[in-house]
């Protein structure tokens, strides 16, 4: 179904990042290293001690929280005595992307405008964009350009600004709610990113491999 409704109509092919284009290894290191390390120092605790507690405060806020994303929001919870680009730098060697990525935008670029929409703040984009950037046309950071978490109102937006209806854009990610669902509603098509292979079903892909072989039989 997904290829007849796409056929002919596709101008856009939209990408998420985290989990999609790079792996989340920077992330962790920044939320689950570098951030602990930092509250054991000042606390003058260990650091599993410090990580449980830091884990528990991530937590109490959660992800549908803008602040969840914002390492200054958490540099001053915590009062910690560095900036977050010391920190974004710090690890910016560590940013990995997946092998298939590359290959797979060259070959879309050819035919089709790429974009990002992601939630992430344009701090954290920045580094993880700069080996990929050349490829796309446009990057989106919900929370930084639209304060708020992506959304089906945020990609209403976003079709509005490239002046394109909804269903000439297609949407990839690896978030069921924010990514799939959400383009859905909009009335983008989306594909569902499940690198672990633990999802079945319509408009799954466990690669962006699969999602290349999609969109080529459809153009």
């Amino acid at each position: 179904m997904l290829k007849k409704n796409l056929k002919n109509n596709l101008k856009i092919v939209s990408f998420d990042v985290d989990g999609t284009l790079v792996d989340l290894e920077y992330n962790d290191l920044i939320w689950f290293k570098e951030i602990p390390e930092l509250v054991a120092q000042e606390k003058g605790i260990s650091f599993i001690e410090s990580l449980e507690l830091v884990k528990e405060e991530y937590n109490k806020l959660g992800e549908h929280n803008l602040n969840w994303y914002d390492i200054k929001y958490w540099i001053t919870y915590f009062d910690l005595p560095v900036s977050h680009t010391q920190i974004l730098e710090k690890y910016e060697p560590q940013v990995k992307i997946f092998p298939e990525v590359i290959p797979v935008l060259k070959d879309l670029q050819r035919d089709f405008t790429l974009i990002i929409i992601t939630a992430m703040p344009r701090e954290f984009l920045i580094p993880k964009m700069k080996k990929l950037r050349e490829y796309f046309k446009f990057a989106f950071s919900a929370i930084s350009d639209f304060k708020n978490l992506k959304n089906s109102e945020i990609y209403s937006k976003v079709s509005k600004i490239l002046k394109v209806h909804p269903e000439e854009i297609l949407h990839i990610g690896d978030h069921w709610e924010f990514d799939y669902l959400a383009a859905r509603q909009a009335g983008f098509y989306s594909l569902y990113l499940d690198r672990s292979n633990t999802k079945k079903g319509e408009n799954i892909i466990n690669s962006l491999e699969e999602a290349r072989g999609i969109i080529e039989e459809i153009d």
